[in-house]
């Protein structure tokens, strides 16, 4: 059983704990009385990467059928090749740094945007690197807000009324990609306020990918 607390008051080497979301009726079921305190540290992974990660698993698990279990025990060893790792990723706290954590949600996230796979999980962004996600995102025309598909690339920066779109060279721009919805909310609110807003960052193409948008490839 887990349970979050948050440090009251301390006094030399001895700390006053506060936990909230207890089910007492269970823990005098099920504990022992002991209770071991585990302190999370900056650049170990965090509880809410490990949440976030079961969560997109489970979103796999709804949509293909394949068990949970199976499911982690797949993208454990899918990620492991591609980190090229000595040994399968650990979630156990303290066993896995930040950073790989963040480029395995990443990694995850990018597999189901290439792979058509729906994820519920729109608080990927406090795991994950923004950028490769909209990057990823943006090439499947998938809206950054919500994850609609075929949605509009639209320019972030202004191109102006009357401009030839084709003769605009775009390799100067900075793109994302909007469903309509979403796209009218941003002309409403302002580029700024709405980036922020919806934790977007806005990606610049190399002109294959330019290209490949272009003939909706």
């Amino acid at each position: 059983m887990e349970f979050e607390a948050k440090l009251k008051s301390r006094q030399g080497d001895a700390g006053i704990f506060e936990a909230s979301g207890i089910n007492w009726p269970e823990v005098n079921r099920k504990a022992t009385g002991k209770v071991v305190l585990y302190i999370e540290e900056r650049d170990k992974i965090s509880d809410d990467q490990r949440k976030l990660l079961y969560a997109l698993w489970r979103d796999y698990e709804a949509y293909t059928g394949t068990p949970l279990d199976a499911v982690e025990a797949w993208f454990k060893y899918q990620y492991m090749l591609h980190a090229d790792l000595d040994h399968l990723p650990s979630l156990s706290r303290g066993r896995m740094s930040k950073r790989l954590a963040t480029d395995f949600i990443t990694y995850t996230l990018e597999y189901y945007l290439n792979n058509g796979i729906p994820f519920k999980q729109a608080d990927w962004y406090k795991g994950a690197d923004i950028e490769r996600v909209c990057y990823a995102m943006l090439m499947k025309k998938v809206c950054f807000v919500c994850g609609r598909e075929h949605s509009d690339i639209a320019h972030v920066e202004a191109v102006g009324a009357g401009r030839n779109r084709n003769t605009i060279d775009h390799s100067k721009h900075h793109f994302m990609c909007l469903c309509r919805e979403h796209h009218q909310e941003q002309h409403t609110t302002g580029i700024r306020t709405f980036m922020s807003r919806h934790h977007i960052v806005p990606i610049k193409l190399k002109q294959g990918d330019i290209e490949k948008l272009m003939k909706g490839g």
